[in-house]
């Protein structure tokens, strides 16, 4: 059966190409998935990946694309026009970009699609011969957090590919502010794999995970101890844990650079923030990670950028537009096992709320707010 493997995208930089859908198809190309084709369908970024294996090809509407274009193992198609998201149940161009997908697979003779989006991943041997195998029907797995099918990983073939065909084709308006998992008519659900939006807290993707979901794009690279090539050491032990806000435990370990407490969270303000960390193990490299939130503005501050020092030795740099979970590793030898470690975050792109955003009173420099930080070591 001829199989198309597809996802949705929409990048504001080039590091979100790099960061996010490049370790994506790199690991589908890896996967051992029996894909004719691997498409991507963007939702008109402002900046496209120049890649030496994927061809790209450009249109204004759905139908254009069907029968024109390269025919190369991995494509990028690329809608002139953003749509992007309008609400919390309106999202038009992930919509138009997930239809582009179906609607092209049927115009172009695949009896397979399999639709995994660029956050989720077939993590086990498993769940990549569910997907592959399957002959007639329209599958999507199954969320337990949320007790509803998982729209970001599906398979149709035979009959359920016309049946995924017939909804492409239906108006968007008559779907606008519809939870899609709820009318969505697959024909069947698939609860007998291992998996969730693992994505959605800190913890690491189970050893016993066959597919994770709403997996974050800058964690620490042991994090993806599934993707090919990367052989993460799982599991980490657990060593510091700061939470901030009102009453947080990681009051005392602020210096300068920080707004007064709210509940939950504190600001980064200005141009860099300084944390004291207490004496840290040294004798392994240990991961560091961040629970954050951007200060962005569409169109004027469209992610923010942070760097990370670790007494006076940069050891990553991260760009953020949405609310995140970051990691990174710590060398060993950047760490000190007596005195206070200084972790500095360089965040340069900092913007006053009340300039930029009607309504607003707020005159602070603000950059992101941290609402927790862990420090783990192997």
């Amino acid at each position: 059966m001829r199989t198309l493997v597809y996802c949705t995208t929409y990048a504001e930089t080039p590091h979100v190409w790099q960061a996010r859908y490049r370790p994506w198809l790199d690991a589908m190309l890896g996967s051992g998935l029996k894909a004719d084709q691997i498409l991507l369908v963007d939702d008109g970024s402002p900046t496209l990946p120049g890649w030496a294996d994927t061809q790209v090809f450009s249109g204004d509407s759905v139908g254009e694309g069907f029968t024109v274009g390269p025919r190369g193992p991995v494509l990028l198609f690329h809608f002139r026009e953003h749509l992007g998201r309008l609400g919390i149940s309106d999202f038009p161009g992930w919509h138009r970009s997930y239809v582009f997908g179906a609607l092209y697979a049927e115009a172009n003779g695949f009896d397979r699609v399999i639709h995994v989006e660029s956050d989720a991943f077939l993590v086990s041997d498993r769940a990549r011969r569910f997907v592959s195998t399957y002959d007639d029907g329209w599958a999507a797995l199954w969320s337990p957090r949320y007790d509803m099918p998982e729209l970001a990983i599906s398979v149709a073939a035979g009959s359920g590919l016309r049946r995924l065909a017939e909804f492409a084709r239906q108006p968007y308006q008559a779907l606008t502010g519809i939870s899609h998992e709820q009318v969505m008519p697959f024909t069947h659900v698939e609860k007998g794999l291992v998996g969730d939006r693992y994505g959605e807290t800190w913890a690491p993707v189970p050893l016993d995970a066959d597919y994770a979901t709403q997996v974050p794009a800058q964690r620490e690279p042991s994090y993806y101890w599934w993707m090919p090539g990367r052989e993460g050491r799982y599991p980490p032990q657990h060593s510091v844990t700061l939470r901030f806000g009102e009453g947080g435990n990681g009051i005392s370990a602020l210096d300068g650079g920080w707004a007064e407490p709210e509940i939950g969270f504190h600001w980064m303000l200005g141009g860099e923030s300084i944390l004291r960390l207490p004496a840290l193990p040294c004798d392994d490299d240990g991961i560091l990670r961040m629970g954050v939130t951007p200060f962005v503005v569409p169109g004027k501050i469209p992610r923010q950028r942070l760097m990370i020092d670790m007494n006076g030795r940069r050891v990553h740099e991260f760009e953020v537009s949405l609310e995140a979970v970051l990691g990174c590793e710590i060398p060993a030898s950047a760490l000190r096992p007596h005195l206070p470690n200084l972790l500095r975050l360089v965040h340069p792109d900092m913007g006053v709320p009340s300039l930029l955003r009607p309504g607003e009173t707020d005159s602070r420099r603000v950059s992101l707010s941290l609402e927790w930080l862990s420090f783990e070591r192997y």
